[in-house]
């Protein structure tokens, strides 16, 4: 094997290499065992050929092979047993036997990897006809030999052809058995995957962002993520389940989330906790994304007309939503064991986000923003800039934009 190794190949080619190599090598052998075998019967033109023609040809072959250009020196070889089975038949006539070694490269027509369907399809219909001009006329040569020696190598043909098509069938076979194989530990991998997806996420992750973490196996061990990090409030939620039964509030509850969380899912965002009043988001993970801030804003004031049509249309009693939003670096990863594990964030401005959400009730507002949200907007929408305010746990003051 070391004998075959060039620095010229592609990994990916390898295989194709070494094959497609020593059949160069058994054409080259066998060609110029072939011109003595002509010599012996007397056909001066078939020894020639292959002296001048043929051994060259697979000697060009190995050589371009090697050399890395495996199109080329495979289309050559190809060409030259093509036409060396004509002339044979030409000159030995059709029980000389050579017509079987078209059988084979009508097979060997497709084990090239880089002839398009097109060509491939033209280089059949060439051997064909070729195969039918030959039976057609040229069943008596322009030499005689012996019948024995018609016989022999009639039969040494055909047994060498049914050889060299076994081999093709097995190893088209095993190349498809391979990439059977390499499908199912692919379907596997990912199934595994989305498994994990759900796991960390259950169902609050879209669809783009589910094949998204798959197909980059992204990691999801603790690193940090520049995101927004949004929290929802409905407001008076207390009040409401104290006021109606059970039954009614679940029936709130499924009716709002169950507007809310599409749209977050809508806009590239994942729901990390669903609270009983509310639901804390994040946009820009587990998979980065630039446009972070901007989505999570056009979220939340998505959630906004959401909750207003449902109240207009009757399906909720009017409903006031408190939501704030801000962004920056946080720490995203896995928490938990190997029994409970699931996806959370972690850092100060986690902190600020659900801070200025809770600033709704004293502002009497349903949006307020962070400056470090409403800086990444670009176009700026219309907004109130309200002022540094002290947060709870946070040192600096923070600069807050309300929305609605």
């Amino acid at each position: 094997m070391q004998f075959f190794r060039s620095r010229f190949v592609a990994e990916e080619n390898q295989r194709f290499y070494v094959i497609t190599q020593a059949a160069y090598l058994i054409g080259l052998t066998g060609h110029a065992f072939a011109y003595f075998r002509f010599r012996e019967y007397g056909v001066v033109e078939a020894a020639w050929f292959n002296l001048a023609f043929s051994i060259p040809c697979f000697a060009l072959a190995f050589l371009l092979n090697r050399k890395g250009r495996h199109n080329l020196a495979f289309s050559l070889a190809f060409m030259e047993l093509v036409l060396h089975q004509v002339m044979a038949t030409v000159y030995l006539g059709w029980d000389f036997g050579a017509h079987f070694w078209l059988m084979y490269l009508a097979g060997l027509v497709f084990f090239n990897p880089s002839w398009k369907p097109r060509l491939q399809l033209a280089l059949l219909g060439l051997i064909l006809a070729s195969y039918v001009y030959l039976f057609l006329y040229h069943q008596h040569g322009i030499y005689q030999i012996a019948d024995a020696q018609k016989s022999q190598n009639n039969l040494s043909s055909a047994l060498t052809t049914m050889l060299i098509i076994s081999l093709l069938i097995n190893y088209y076979s095993r190349a498809a058995t391979k990439a059977e194989a390499r499908l199912k530990a692919e379907k596997e991998k990912t199934s595994a995957m989305l498994r994990k997806v759900e796991a960390l996420f259950g169902q609050q992750v879209s669809e783009e962002i589910a094949l998204e973490l798959i197909s980059n196996e992204i990691d999801f061990s603790s690193r940090q993520y520049d995101v927004s990090v949004l929290f929802l409030d409905i407001r008076d939620f207390t009040v409401f389940a104290d006021a109606h039964e059970p039954a009614v509030v679940a029936r709130f509850q499924n009716t709002v989330f169950g507007e809310l969380i599409p749209i977050v899912k809508a806009h590239q965002g994942v729901v990390l906790q669903i609270l009983g009043d509310g639901i804390m988001a994040v946009f820009g993970a587990p998979v980065a994304d630039p446009a972070h801030a901007r989505k999570s804003v056009a979220a939340a004031l998505a959630m906004l007309d959401s909750v207003a049509a449902l109240a207009d249309q009757g399906a909720i009693p009017p409903t006031r939503l408190g939501i704030g939003i801000n962004s920056g670096p946080v720490i995203a990863g896995n928490v938990g064991n190997e029994a409970r594990k699931f996806y959370s964030l972690t850092g100060k401005h986690v902190i600020i986000a659900a801070r200025i959400e809770q600033l709704n009730k004293a502002f009497r507002s349903q949006l307020l923003l962070s400056e470090n949200t409403f800086a990444q907007l670009d176009p700026a929408p219309e907004a109130e800039f309200i002022g540094k305010q002290v947060l709870k746990g946070i040192e600096e003051e923070v600069g807050v934009y309300r929305l609605a």
